[in-house]
């Protein structure tokens, strides 16, 4: 047994690290090579520099036999044969360029890289380091070494904790760059027939989201609890009417939907008023009782926003989200636990007129009717307390878990 990982073989301008690796398991396959169980989608810390789209690597147990040596052999041959035109590039290297980065590890890697990486950034060249001092590991790469972090990090994840599946589907070269035709009624009519599929689709706005809009060769991923699923809606929906078909299809096990990323629950006291930010977004600064935080919810964000732009100082709110490079928080969900109250206006009178107060210490007086009552203020308070909010389905994050999603263990 080994392991494979593969990372950093797409750019802006297209390509797919499902794809290569796609195309390297198949190879391997044609070659009498088993893959072991399910070729895994790992995502990784969102922030990162330099990142991929979604910042996806891919991994996958290989069963070798007695034929490592030959497994060594046909690995090299395959990368340097694949990505050769890279080698070739004139121009100079502006950080959007692929720099595809394959491993070969004998064992699984410590689940302490998966959750460095998912987590928080981790420096090339320290992961590159660490594989140097790892025994029975071989590592290929072109350009940067940006990829080893991924490609490492995606044979340590541990899949012990939680999981989805994605049923990856790709589509004929002859189609790369054009109109995906995928409709979206066909979607949502998978989306019925297979209850196990999920965040495939938003029925809201009549919207799927199983089809990225990049030129790369990804046809669709349908994404579900249950591998079978998965595969399952795959086979149906290319069996309906106007859905492009695809030439090739796997079904990964995948960190999506799992939280992964987030490192716990936290709450504090907010200590300013809001900030408006460019484009919508909004700041305010809490203090969580050791120090003080800067919360972020972009004008993407929905409820996320709208809460915490409602937010006043002396509201006690509670968060999920990832620390940015710049220390501040993007909120993923938000609650509030306990908000001060917000004077609105006097009460109304029974004869249908607002109490006014004539002075200070003065009883209320109706202007109407003349009625009396006691000198006080309706006040209302921001949101349903104690209840998450998130961003809409289609502003989420690949780790996002839905709030109505439980872990598997």
């Amino acid at each position: 047994m080994g392991w494979l990982g593969l990372d950093d073989t797409d750019s802006p301008e297209g390509g797919c690290t499902t794809w290569e690796m796609n195309l390297l398991l198949s190879h391997l396959e044609s070659k009498g090579f088993a893959i072991v169980g399910a070729p895994r989608l790992v995502r990784l810390w969102p922030h990162a520099p330099r990142r991929t789209r979604g910042n996806a690597a891919l991994s996958a147990e290989i069963e070798e036999g007695y034929r490592e040596a030959e497994l060594h052999l046909i690995l090299g041959e395959w990368f340097s044969e694949r990505f050769k035109h890279l080698n070739q590039l004139t121009h100079p290297d502006d950080g959007s360029t692929p720099s595809p980065t394959l491993i070969w590890s004998k064992r699984q890697f410590s689940r302490e890289w998966y959750w460095a990486a998912v987590r928080n950034w981790v420096e090339p060249q320290e992961r590159l380091d660490a594989l140097r001092e790892q025994s029975e590991v071989q590592v290929w790469t072109i350009g940067r070494i940006d990829g080893v972090v991924g490609a490492s990090s995606a044979i340590a994840w541990p899949a012990d904790r939680d999981w989805t599946w994605e049923a990856t589907a790709w589509r004929a070269a002859q189609n790369i760059g054009t109109e995906r035709r995928v409709p979206v009624d066909s979607v949502n009519a998978m989306s019925d027939k297979f209850p196990q599929t999920i965040l495939n689709r938003d029925p809201n706005a009549f919207r799927s989201f199983i089809a990225p809009r990049t030129p790369c060769p990804v046809l669709y991923g349908i994404r579900a609890e249950d591998e079978e699923s998965a595969g399952s809606a795959h086979e149906w929906l290319q069996r309906q009417d106007g859905v492009e078909s695809s030439i090739a299809m796997r079904v990964h096990m995948s960190n999506q939907a799992t939280g992964d990323h987030l490192l716990s629950d936290d709450s504090g006291v907010t200590i300013a008023s809001v900030i408006d930010r460019k484009g919508g977004h909004a700041s305010v600064e809490v203090f969580d009782g050791l120090s003080h935080c800067t919360l972020v919810a972009f004008s993407e964000g929905g409820q996320v926003n709208r809460l915490l732009r409602a937010s006043q100082p002396g509201d006690r709110l509670s968060w999920r989200g990832t620390v940015s490079p710049d220390g501040s928080i993007h909120l993923e969900n938000l609650r509030v636990d306990d908000a001060v109250p917000r004077i609105e206006n006097r009460p109304i009178c029974d004869c249908g007129s607002r109490f006014r107060r004539k002075g200070r210490g003065q009883p209320l007086t109706c202007p109407s009717c003349s009625n009396q009552s006691h000198s006080h203020w309706l006040s209302t308070t921001i949101g349903d307390e104690g209840a998450w909010v998130e961003p809409p389905i289609s502003q989420r994050r690949h780790l996002a878990r839905p709030l109505n999603r439980e872990p598997k263990v």
